[in-house]
C-alpha cells in the first residue's frame, strides 16, 4: 500500500478553490488511504480550509513550526525521510478512477512532458528557447525513495554542493536559451524512471498551477499565449465550480500543445 503526501499551496484567497482539487476528489483516487496533508500555510484560507478537511477526513494534518514554508523544501524533506513506496502529489490534480494499483516498474514513475520548445523569453524575445523532457511534479508514484535519495545526495557530491533537484538552470548562448526545469529531469533520471501509460492518464487530470493559476495567467500573457490563457481560464473556471467532468484533456492542452 502507498504513503500518499499531498502538498497544498495556494496563493491567495481567490485561488484556494481551483488549488484543492486533488483533496475533494482524493477519496475517488485513493480509496481507504489516509493521507498526510501538508500545508504551507501561506494564507489564512488555505490554513483553515486544509485543516477542516483533515479533520473531516481522518488524515494527517502536517505544518510547519513557523510561518509559510515552501513546497520545495516540503518536497525535500519526504523524499529525504520516506522509506516505503510513496505517493506525493499537489493540490492540482482531479481523480476519476481508482490509481492505488498503479504498476511501478523502476524508481518512480509520473507524467511525461516531452522536451521541446519552452516559453518564450520576455527579456531575449528572440531567443529560441529549447527545455528538456522532464517529468510533472503535480503526481508521483515513488516505488523505491531509498535509492532515489542516494542518487540525489551522489549528485550533490558529484557537483559540490551545486545540484539543486528543486531549481531550474539556464544556459543562455549564441541565441539560444537552454532550460533544464526544476524536478526530475529525463537526462538524469532516464534509467531510475517511467511514465504514465495511457491507462494512468485516463484516471486523472491535471489543472495546471491550479493554486497558483494568476502566475499561470501572467506567464501565458506576458508571453503572448492569450488563446492558450484563455484554454486555462476554462479550466480553473471548471475547478472553481467542481465540473470535474469539464476538466477532461485539461493536462493535455496546457501541457501538450
Amino acid at each position: 500500500m502507498w504513503n500518499v503526501h499531498i502538498i497544498i499551496d495556494t496563493h491567495s484567497a481567490s485561488e484556494l478553490a481551483s488549488g484543492v482539487a486533488s483533496l475533494k476528489t482524493f477519496s475517488t483516487g485513493f480509496p481507504g488511504i489516509k493521507p498526510t496533508v501538508h500545508d504551507t500555510c501561506r494564507n489564512y484560507d488555505q490554513m483553515t480550509y486544509v485543516k477542516q478537511w483533515c479533520v473531516d477526513n481522518d488524515a494527517v494534518y502536517s505544518r510547519s513550526l513557523g510561518a509559510f514554508k515552501n513546497s520545495d523544501i516540503i518536497l525535500h524533506e519526504i523524499f529525504r525521510r520516506s522509506t516505503q513506496p510513496t505517493v506525493v502529489m499537489n493540490g492540482d490534480c482531479v481523480f476519476y478512477q481508482d490509481m492505488r494499483g498503479t504498476v511501478v516498474n523502476k524508481w518512480f514513475k509520473s507524467f511525461l512532458v516531452a522536451g521541446g520548445e519552452g516559453t518564450p523569453s520576455t527579456v531575449f524575445p528572440d531567443y529560441k528557447v529549447t527545455t528538456v523532457a522532464h517529468y510533472g511534479m503535480e503526481l508521483t508514484f515513488i516505488k523505491d525513495p531509498v535509492s532515489m535519495w542516494a542518487k540525489v545526495q551522489a549528485l550533490q557530491a558529484d557537483f559540490n554542493s551545486f545540484y539543486e533537484l528543486w531549481r531550474p538552470s539556464y544556459v543562455i548562448r549564441d541565441g539560444y536559451i537552454y532550460e533544464e526545469p526544476m524536478g526530475l529531469t529525463v537526462p538524469v533520471w532516464k534509467n531510475e524512471s517511467e511514465a504514465f501509460s495511457t491507462d494512468d492518464l485516463s484516471k486523472y487530470d491535471t489543472i495546471k498551477g491550479g493554486g497558483k493559476y494568476t502566475v499561470i495567467q501572467k506567464e501565458l500573457t506576458d508571453s503572448g499565449q492569450t488563446a492558450l490563457a484563455s484554454t486555462h481560464m476554462t479550466y480553473v473556471n471548471a475547478a472553481i465550480a467542481e465540473d470535474w467532468p469539464s476538466i477532461v484533456g485539461a493536462r493535455s492542452a496546457m501541457y501538450l500543445t
